[in-house]
């Protein structure tokens, strides 16, 4: 059993290297982290996010995809946002590790939002994130089944990719709604041999989200990520959620010809929330992997001195 994961991820990593670099030597496939929590880490994606909750965020989220598939993605990331003085400014600060058979990700990226009020409690965020990438990929590793090629005859190490991105939200306490695009840099990678073997390719987001309360212990939030990369099928993912007595989140997500899936989310406090979500693939790794796991854990720091006081957070 053990030879035949090593043959299917083999042969899984070769494929899809083989999008990134081509008979062209460039590449072109979704490169961006994917998360099933995603209403709740926002801002790994969208730079308007920032400071959204009006306190201090510590947000962290561990996923570890396909259970039983060696050499499987898992990707971990810890958010940081807040407001700075007033509510107008959020700063942010996202870091994110990803890593999938031979390739390592490491990210480091400092987002600024800054919102105008529209009517009421209406909002209009701006955003911009900039930061890097360090990127590894030891193709070397690999075991190659078919015949030799010179794009797997090295490795590439540690490349530094900097990068920008920008996005823009209108949200109040119940809604949200907005675009982003978290690298529009398009670096190019070569490997030790000096062959370009890489590209960064444009992805584009768009999110919204709205919570209906149906009475004073119910309440009901669907949202929905749309998901789109050069010369890459495009992704969309509905999630519909109910919140019961402010405490209990369940509910069920599916991403379109990929997974389906189960949320779970507990407030223990205003300030305290954590989550876990399980995903089952539709499509051809099912047969050698139990599945995605996905845990959250959330915390917003309230300022006694200022009298700040928490209602719960929706998104």
């Amino acid at each position: 059993m053990r030879k035949i994961k090593n043959i299917v991820l083999t042969r899984v990593v070769v494929f899809i290297l083989s999008l990134f670099f081509g008979t062209t030597l460039a590449g072109y496939a979704q490169q961006d982290p994917v998360y099933t929590q995603y209403m709740n880490n926002l801002l790994t994606i969208q730079p308007a996010y920032a400071g959204i909750s009006g306190s201090l965020n510590f947000t962290g989220i561990s996923r570890a995809q396909w259970i039983g598939f060696e050499g499987a993605p898992n990707t971990n990331s810890l958010t940081i946002s807040g407001p700075l003085n007033k509510y107008n400014v959020g700063l942010g600060v996202s870091i994110v590790n990803d890593k999938w058979g031979p390739i390592r990700q490491n990210g480091v990226y400092v987002d600024y939002a800054f919102r105008v009020r529209i009517v009421d409690n209406q909002y209009l965020s701006f955003g911009i994130k900039g930061g890097f990438n360090l990127y590894q990929a030891n193709l070397t590793d690999l075991e190659i089944w078919d015949s030799p090629d010179r794009v797997f005859a090295y490795d590439v190490n540690f490349k530094f990719l900097p990068n920008m991105g920008l996005g823009i939200m209108w949200h109040n306490d119940r809604f949200f709604l907005g675009a982003s695009s978290p690298k529009v840099i398009k670096n190019n990678m070569q490997s030790q041999d000096g062959t370009n073997i890489y590209r960064e390719v444009l992805h584009i987001y768009g999110m919204a989200g709205y919570v209906f309360f149906i009475n004073d212990l119910l309440k009901f939030k669907p949202t929905v990520l749309y998901r789109w990369a050069e010369r890459t099928p495009s992704y969309t993912d509905f999630t519909a959620s109910f919140l019961l007595y402010d405490k209990v989140w369940v509910g069920a997500t599916y991403r379109m010809k990929n997974s389906v899936g189960l949320i779970f989310q507990f407030n223990v406090n205003p300030q305290l929330k954590f989550g876990y979500s399980y995903d089952k693939t539709t499509f051809h790794p099912t047969q050698v992997s139990s599945g995605t796991h996905e845990f959250l854990i959330s915390y917003d720091f309230v300022s006694v001195r200022r009298g700040q006081r928490l209602n719960p957070r929706y998104f």
